[in-house]
């Protein structure tokens, strides 16, 4: 529908014919999570009715038909009407838009299972909404996303809510585990029974209105299951027309949103445009590049010059009062490939922290060690992480660096930042290790080696009982670690921390003028201690200083 209403206002002379198989058109598919909970009402889904749309905008619009074969050299589409009747529909361009399907484990079989449901249409969303009373057991598959907005909708209209993912963490395509390890936290402090390293081998439905799933072995029984196992391209359509597919199955498209054969372009979900750093394509199937493909497709076919700027990957969602934004790249796909990176993590106030109200936002920052060029971030807290998101989406579109976004002038008073904003104080991490003003120690580094190393706590005896801290280690506060470091001569190697990285990358600087090299604990206790519960295992490996 963004293709087809950007062409009626460049074109208002262009017959444009709009075919879909279901009943609903333009309807909010990112807001049906939160019909299960009623937060978003039915009527609200629908941004427009097929009535509407083709009365505002002179299209002509047809449900119940289902476009089944393109022949792109008479340039015709054969189509099947709710009636059955089989007829062809010329075209003189033609926008594939088909989106993607859920994907569904091949061990279930959901067309026999009425109580099991995946969540991708608005029929979808009120059946399952239907059919809670309120005080089901439900069971979540996968913990990505979608599954944890379900999960969390689903507990919110008061149900006893699993969460089963095959992985050893939630959000695993964009967070990394050690990122991941607060909304885990989160998710379960609000009743949310999370299962990780989970999977789930079978569904069956004994016929009393319940479903007996098995996992790892066990059998349980629950009200309702969703399966939010993630989605794949749909490109049947496409693959009639004998378009060119990439990598990951999507339609393959230039910066104009054309396929591989002349006078077809993809938009949406179906398709993989070209990506901001690989110089490939890749599939990134989110609303806001989405919506920008279906005008990009529409100026191209009007004969504007318009190209879309490579996707990124700019995305954030809600897990009950936690904000969880990511960008760019993350240590998964640099490693793979092959790019060399830095990553510094930092923990700071969403405003002025004496103004009331201030929370925490947890960073994450990946950069270019050699010249700070910032390739991802990701931010988790309960205000203020969508506008950081954006700042920093803005700086990798740019290319720009942690010496760019140190120095962005930003907006600024005590209800919404602070002087220093979050960040510009990424920036100012990134600046000094770029520079080596900063000599810092990541986390599974630290947990290999600090049994043989000097650990030094630089916080205040108050914070520390507080806040926890890390077996075997010395405190030494900021203030006294001048006088510790004259009367001392530490043996092998010396790591401090404190609770964010601030004091004890200070502390450093000191410990570097009384002849003795310290490395400090990027991202502080907050990272060691949501990182390293669970025997280590969500330590993720980033590059030695």
């Amino acid at each position: 529908m963004s293709t087809a209403t950007r062409l009626r206002r460049l074109d208002e002379t262009a017959e444009i014919v709009v075919l879909e198989r279901g009943e609903n058109i333009s309807y909010a598919s990112c807001g049906l999570p939160y019909h299960l909970s009623g937060t978003v009402s039915e009527d609200d889904l629908t941004v427009m009715g097929s009535e509407q749309l083709a009365a505002a905008f002179d299209l002509d619009i047809r449900t119940g038909v289902a476009a089944t074969n393109v022949d792109p050299d008479t340039q015709t589409v054969s189509v099947t009407a709710a009636d059955g009747e089989p007829a062809a529909i010329a075209y003189d361009d033609l926008v594939i838009a088909t989106g993607a399907k859920p994907l569904v484990p091949p061990m279930f079989d959901l067309s026999e299972l009425e109580h099991c449901h995946t969540l991708r249409t608005v029929s979808d969303a009120t059946t399952i909404r239907e059919r809670m009373t309120g005080d089901e057991r439900a069971l979540v598959i996968g913990g990505g996303y979608i599954g944890l907005e379900v999960a969390e909708n689903l507990s919110e209209a008061g149900n006893d809510v699993v969460v089963a993912e095959l992985l050893e963490q939630v959000m695993p395509n964009t967070l990394g585990p050690e990122m991941a390890a607060r909304v885990e936290s989160r998710l379960r402090d609000r009743g949310v029974d999370l299962r990780l390293g989970t999977g789930v081998d079978s569904l069956t439905e004994p016929g009393d209105g319940t479903v007996v799933a098995t996992t790892d072995d066990s059998r349980e029984t629950f009200d309702l299951v969703v399966v939010a196992t993630g989605v794949t391209p749909r490109t049947e359509l496409a693959e009639s027309a004998s378009v060119e597919l990439h990598d990951s199955g999507a339609v393959a498209v230039d910066d104009r949103m054309r396929t591989s054969t002349p006078s077809i372009h993809a938009v949406g979900d179906v398709a993989a445009p070209p990506a901001a750093r690989t110089g490939g394509n890749a599939w990134v199937p989110l609303g806001g590049p989405a919506n920008r493909m279906g005008r990009v497709a529409a100026n191209d076919i009007a004969g504007l010059d318009d190209r879309l700027d490579p996707v990124l990957d700019t995305s954030i969602a809600k897990v009950f009062d936690l904000d969880v934004g990511t960008v760019g790249d993350t240590v998964a796909a640099l490693d793979e490939e092959g790019q060399a990176y830095e990553a510094v993590y930092t923990s700071q106030p969403d405003h002025a922290e004496y103004y009331p109200g201030a929370s925490e936002i947890d960073f994450k920052l990946l950069f270019d060690p050699d010249d700070g060029t910032i390739l991802g971030a990701q931010a988790i807290g309960e205000s203020g992480v969508d506008k950081r998101i954006d700042v920093l989406a803005t700086a990798i579109a740019h290319r720009d660096t942690v010496f760019d976004i140190r120095d962005y002038d930003l907006a600024y008073a005590p209800p919404y930042s602070a002087a220093k904003d979050p960040v510009n104080v990424l920036g100012m991490i990134g600046a000094n290790v770029v520079e080596d003003i900063a000599n810092v120690v990541h986390l599974d580094e630290f947990l290999e080696r600090k049994d043989e190393a000097t650990v030094i706590d630089t916080r205040p005896p108050e914070m520390r009982e507080a806040q926890g801290r890390i077996d075997g280690d010395e405190n030494v506060p900021l203030g006294e670690i001048r006088e510790w470091a004259a009367d001392v001569n530490p043996d092998g190697e010396v790591f401090t921390y404190c609770k964010i990285g601030k004091s004890s990358y200070m502390a450093t600087r000191v410990l570097a003028e009384y002849g003795i090299t310290a490395r400090s604990l990027t991202g502080g206790y907050y990272r060691y201690e949501y990182a390293s519960t669970d025997d280590d295992k969500r330590v993720e490996s980033v590059p030695a200083e």
